[in-house]
């Protein structure tokens, strides 16, 4: 049975890369220069043969999609899956992946259907077999490059559409939190001894009777006044809907808005009028609002967006995969070691 395909392509770049071959388009393993890797491949050795891989890794139709624009247009994060692959990040990868890195080096057969199609599986780079262009009795440290196998690999510690869908779950979560806190005001029922109350405020609080100094008037409690009169302190969050809704003290400087009729709480004498068109266009402005808030959600919109694109630079540590399989096997051996060491005790 012959040799994966994926395991071939990837251990001829690692070969090239390992030998300098590489340098000259691909100088560091990152998604932007493997972008730029494939413009200049393009340009240098462009093959009609080769559109297919190009067509398929794309995922678009070779017949209607210009290529070299595509090239042009694609972005550092289209070779991300690919530079995953050959950093060590992930084992295996997408066909598509594994034939673009296999034009990407120049390998011969490409692409994967070819090579086990093909009766000859010798792997050649450009027209020379791999085994003449890296002899295996080559020694090291003379003219080629050894892979520093304790060089650490990095990768992102967050993919970017998980940071981007919590950045968006954060601020509507923190917005509809806001807008509820704002407009919110607890009323405290009475207990059964409280039989007074009086007006704290932006609403009445219960008391027990009327030596209590409270520095405002005392009125006999009245729990349809209590639980429905509220002074609204956002003025400007009132439209033509609230008309029939709320009530205003008219007299002295400034209006104040409430929720229900009645005397006004701070001067029993005076009686709220019931809200018109007129006074709601003359002292609010629903627009006023509407704009200062979406100022607002703009300024909390660019701060978690600056938080996300942090976060999004974070980094973690992969091993390899040779490593990983060392120290599976070291783990595997140390169990089988404390084991025969258990057994023998």
């Amino acid at each position: 049975m012959p040799e994966d395909y994926q395991d071939i392509v990837l251990a001829a770049y690692k070969k090239m890369r390992d030998n300098g071959k590489l340098h000259a388009i691909l100088p560091k393993e990152t998604t932007t220069k493997l972008r730029s890797a494939c413009l200049k491949v393009y340009k240098s050795r462009h093959d009609p043969k080769d559109l297919d891989i190009l067509a398929t890794f794309f995922d678009v139709d070779r017949m209607d999609c210009d290529i070299q624009k595509k090239l042009n247009e694609s972005e550092p994060d289209d070779f991300r899956p690919l530079w995953n692959h050959i950093t060590g990040g992930t084992f295996t990868t997408e066909e598509r992946n594994t034939d673009l890195l296999a034009w990407l080096i120049g390998l011969e057969p490409r692409p994967r259907s070819s090579y086990y199609l093909s009766p000859d599986k010798t792997i050649k780079i450009g027209e020379v077999p791999i085994d003449d262009l890296f002899p295996h009795s080559t020694p090291p440290g003379r003219g080629t490059k050894q892979p520093d196998a304790k060089e650490p690999v990095y990768v992102p510690k967050f993919s970017q559409p998980y940071i981007t869908i919590f950045c968006i779950i954060l601020l509507i979560i923190g917005t509809t939190s806001f807008a509820v806190w704002e407009r919110w005001t607890k009323i405290r029922m009475p207990k059964p001894d409280e039989k007074f109350m009086y007006w704290d405020e932006d609403h009445y609080e219960p008391i027990k009777d009327r030596k209590q100094n409270v520095g405002a008037p005392i009125i006999p409690l009245n729990v349809q006044t209590l639980t429905r009169q509220r002074k609204i302190n956002l003025p400007d969050t009132l439209t033509s809907y609230s008309i029939g809704k709320v009530w205003y003290k008219g007299h002295g400087k400034g209006h104040e808005f409430f929720t229900d009729s009645g005397a006004y709480p701070q001067d029993l004498q005076r009686v709220l009028k019931p809200l018109t068109n007129n006074i709601l266009t003359k002292y609010t402005s629903n627009d006023r609002y509407m704009l200062t808030r979406l100022v607002w959600f703009i300024c909390a919109a660019f701060f978690v967006g600056l938080c996300g694109f942090a976060v999004s630079k974070l980094e973690k540590e992969v091993k390899p995969a040779g490593e990983k399989e060392e120290t599976k096997k070291e783990e595997i051996s140390a169990f089988h070691d404390n084991g025969l060491q258990a057994t023998g005790a």
